[in-house]
């Protein structure tokens, strides 16, 4: 069954500096990349929450909050929203990472345990950024901010963390999964492939 006492949090507040626009309203495939990091976590959550410092957002129905404490990266919008969610389990997903689905983020949520952080790993590579973290985290990660210690690969070393493989072997499993896109190059190089996004 899944645990459905989850809170979304989604990071919109980057400067998206490569980019040159706002990554979380670029279109891939018809669609928004926030649009596409709603459906997927959509099915597996209570409520979702935006973290954002524009009004690009507003008009969703979502619950749209600006970082507590600015230009701190990811670090700073996932302690904003942890003091914002009211459940103890949180999925934190990045905006950029748009080829992300519902079966993953089940996956991700169904595998938490009595850990701090739970985050997948997908080739090899940790992702920080598609990881269920637990409320109790939001002390020490603001004691990090106020470190200026912002490297988000640096934060499991403070936290009891279970990592979740993510494999072929897995029916959601794809090649794009977390594709992060940050620049219009990249972003015309994925839309030239066409590919089709399994929600």
């Amino acid at each position: 069954m899944i645990k459905k006492n989850v809170t979304a949090i989604i990071l919109a507040g980057g400067k998206s500096s490569r980019m040159g626009s706002d990554k979380g309203i670029v279109k891939l495939n018809g669609k928004r990349f926030i649009d596409h990091i709603i459906a997927a976590v959509l099915p597996n959550v209570n409520e979702v929450i935006i973290i954002a410092n524009n009004d690009n957002y507003n008009n969703l129905g979502y619950k749209v909050i600006k970082d507590k404490i600015q230009d701190c990266g990811p670090l700073g919008g996932i302690y904003t929203g942890l003091m914002n969610s009211k459940t103890e389990n949180n999925i934190v997903v990045s905006c950029d990472i748009p080829f992300i689905n519902s079966d993953l983020i089940k996956y991700i949520i169904e595998n938490t345990s009595k850990a701090d952080i739970t985050v997948p790993v997908y080739n090899g590579n940790v992702e920080p950024l598609c990881a269920v973290y637990t409320k109790k985290t939001s002390d020490q990660i603001y004691n990090l901010i106020m470190n200026k210690d912002l490297k988000i690969q640096n934060i499991f070393k403070y936290f009891i963390t279970k990592e979740i493989f993510i494999t072929k072997k897995q029916k959601f499993y794809n090649d794009k999964l977390f594709v992060n896109i940050n620049t219009p190059e990249e972003l015309e190089q994925q839309k030239e492939l066409h590919y089709e996004h399994p929600y």
